[in-house]
């Protein structure tokens, strides 16, 4: 059976620690593809700073390079809150006979109980955690799997105060992210 990967997020802006996540969950969970989904209006985050449109951009423009990554814009597009079980409704429609391995961090396990249906998520498709440095792994559900892989200590909320205080964020996102940030006034 085929196995594609989720991974849902604000992406306030993508950066080297997301690439990093996305690629070691798709090389050790053996996916086919894994779905990078931006998120329109998240219900469990204050709202991004940056548009929808640019966000979207700089996620197609972090994972142009890899034919592994693509990119839904079920949330983007949803005029509405946007939640998990939605999507995965969504996405299980359009991939039948596929196993759904929705990735996270392990800084979002302990908001699992907040998310809308978790308990029929948890029935339909795989969790899969990956270790994040300075979240230590407690209190597992044992619907979630952990993987354990180097990650980056790098935060868009860290991007985002650099860019206001106009300091460098060469090395912490793609140039070509860091080249639209800077061309469209993103952060300021």
């Amino acid at each position: 059976m085929k196995r594609l990967g989720i991974f849902g997020g604000v992406f306030d802006p993508i950066h080297f620690g997301h690439l990093q996540v996305a690629e070691a969950s798709r090389e050790i969970l053996g996916l086919s593809n894994l779905i990078f989904v931006p998120s329109g209006l998240p219900p469990h985050k204050e709202r991004p700073i940056a548009s929808c449109q640019d966000r979207l951009k700089m996620v197609e423009i972090a994972t142009s390079k890899n034919p592994y990554f693509s990119i839904s814009k079920l949330e983007i597009e949803r005029k509405e809150c946007s939640y998990t079980k939605d999507t995965v409704e969504k996405l299980k429609a359009i991939y039948k006979e596929t196993e759904l391995y929705f990735v996270i961090g392990s800084d979002t396990i302990s908001e699992l109980s907040e998310w809308k249906e978790i308990d029929k998520l948890f029935r339909e498709i795989w969790f899969v955690a990956v270790t994040r440095q300075g979240f230590p792994i407690k209190d597992i559900n044992s619907n979630i799997q952990i993987i354990t892989s180097p990650t980056l200590a790098i935060s868009s909320s860290e991007i985002r105060r650099r860019v206001k205080e106009g300091m460098s964020i060469k090395y912490l996102v793609p140039e070509r992210v860091e080249e639209y940030i800077d061309k469209n006034g993103l952060y300021r």
